[in-house]
């Protein structure tokens, strides 16, 4: 027996209503019998719903309804993912722009200690650890689980997005594109920013921690593909004060015939974003993988990382 952690988003129609019902949709076609929603000694636990604002899709949408169920299931993750992939289709679940609108969005979080990194599915969800609207559902149903990338629990993720503003740092390499996608993803979310040791004020001058504990902020730090095996995050995130998340910026992959994830697939790896093969996972704590061959794509991936951070969430 498995245990998976799946995400329930909706904001079209009767919202809470539609995840109740994919709620008990899966927890049928999971193959978990006489089981209570909402019963802590329950193999199908659902967290309480929580509203939030939409976070980085298009504009004047309704604010969401999310919630978090644990699982027992003896399902495989990739069975998991095509019953919920079937779920969201019946449901009436459309896709046409990314983080539209929708009538019911199912994701899986965690599955055991599973590690899997396809262009198709991604185990742990890579944008887990930054979610607010996710973690904190999740802590309801799941505060003691580990998530394997991290190295932390679901209660850590949810504290580290809880505490102060939201920031992240970025390593780049040496081609300047890191630079230019902080400058404009600090201009969209008023975050503070930094290059070596410049922010975007100008000044050269020590920022101190009320300074930073005072706003967003997002930083830059040259380093290699190569180099990656061997950085240790808790280098990282010394050198700046309360760093939240480690975002590494995929070099860009030439040619279009091959999916980015299949080419940085070693990349990947050395991350621990999948099973690390023989190399050594370095240090531990949050972080993520950034594609960079589409400038735009990945200017709105790290200005949604801020607002998932520290985006308002209420109970209801």
């Amino acid at each position: 027996m498995a245990r998976c952690l799946i995400s329930f988003g909706a904001n079209i129609g009767d919202a809470w209503g539609t995840i109740q019902a994919a709620a008990s949709r899966l927890q049928e076609q999971l193959c978990v019998q006489g089981s209570d929603l909402h019963h802590e000694a329950s193999p199908f636990q659902l967290s309480r719903c929580f509203r939030t604002p939409p976070v980085g899709g298009p504009m004047g949408q309704p604010p969401f309804i999310n919630a978090v169920a644990a699982i027992n299931t003896t399902a495989t993750p990739w069975d998991v993912w095509h019953c919920i992939r079937n779920v969201e289709k019946e449901f009436g679940r459309e896709r046409n722009l990314r983080w539209e609108a929708r009538r019911i969005d199912l994701d899986i979080l965690l599955y055991d200690d599973v590690r899997i990194w396809t262009p198709h599915l991604k185990i742990p969800h890579p944008r887990m650890c930054m979610r607010r609207f996710i973690l904190l559902p999740a802590v309801d149903v799941a505060r003691d689980w580990l998530d394997p990338v991290s190295g932390w629990t679901v209660g850590q993720l949810a504290e580290n997005v809880r505490s102060g503003p939201s920031n992240f740092v970025l390593l780049g390499g040496a081609t300047g594109k890191a630079e230019s996608l902080l400058a404009e993803v600090a201009r969209r979310s008023g975050a503070r920013w930094r290059s070596g040791a410049r922010w975007s004020s100008g000044t050269t001058s020590p920022v101190t921690t009320e300074h930073l504990a005072s706003g967003r902020w997002v930083a830059t730090q040259t380093t290699s593909e190569a180099l990656l095996g061997t950085t240790k995050f808790e280098d990282i995130c010394s050198a700046f004060t309360a760093c939240k998340l480690v975002i590494a910026l995929a070099p860009e992959v030439p040619g279009t015939d091959v999916a980015w994830e299949d080419y940085h697939h070693q990349l990947a790896c050395k991350l621990g974003m999948l099973e690390n093969k023989g190399l050594i996972n370095f240090g531990l704590g949050p972080r993520y993988l950034l594609a960079s061959n589409d400038s735009d794509w990945a200017i709105q991936e790290l200005t949604a990382a801020l607002e998932a951070m520290d985006c308002p969430i209420e109970a209801i």
